[in-house]
């Protein structure tokens, strides 16, 4: 029980710090850094270690989860504008949505065909490191901020 307390305040934690950081340095930075802190988390759990450690684990894990969310908003603003932000976003979001809905079960099949979260989580650990090189290979953002008003404030501006 302490373990999913721990994962929802660290959730909330990774929500507030990725916003934080992501006003004062280049997103795929930021975001490197917070899919970071979940592979150190899995590498934790992989090991067995006892006492603290799955707890801390588990932290890592809600601090990567939280900044998830915040990391996509930003991403579809900066890399896509705000033209079709609400469909990009939904199409984020569903994906993210699969995704969380996905993940479960094919956790609970690496339990039962190995006996051991261990091959999942290594499948887990890769996908966090591909897209850490995806981030790293993004560019300058097409959509800075403060450069793409909402087409509402465009129209009452040229008013």
């Amino acid at each position: 029980m302490a373990a999913l307390s721990g994962t929802g305040i660290a959730l909330i934690a990774g929500r507030i710090l990725s916003g934080w950081f992501l006003d004062r340095f280049w997103g795929p930075y930021v975001a490197v850094g917070f899919f970071a802190i979940p592979m150190l988390g899995l590498a934790i759990l992989i090991s067995r270690a006892e006492g603290a450690a799955p707890f801390l684990g588990a932290i890592c894990l809600g601090i990567g989860i939280g900044a998830e969310i915040d990391l996509m908003a930003f991403f579809a603003s900066r890399y896509f504008g705000l033209r079709n932000y609400a469909k990009i976003y939904g199409t984020m979001f569903g994906l993210f949505g699969l995704g969380v809905g996905i993940g479960p079960s094919l956790s609970g099949l690496s339990v039962d065909r190995f006996h051991s979260y261990t091959p999942i989580f290594i499948v887990y650990e890769i996908m966090l490191l591909v897209t850490c090189v995806i981030f790293l290979r993004l560019g300058p953002y097409p959509y800075p901020a403060g450069e793409h008003a909402p087409s509402g404030a465009a129209i009452k501006a040229a008013a």
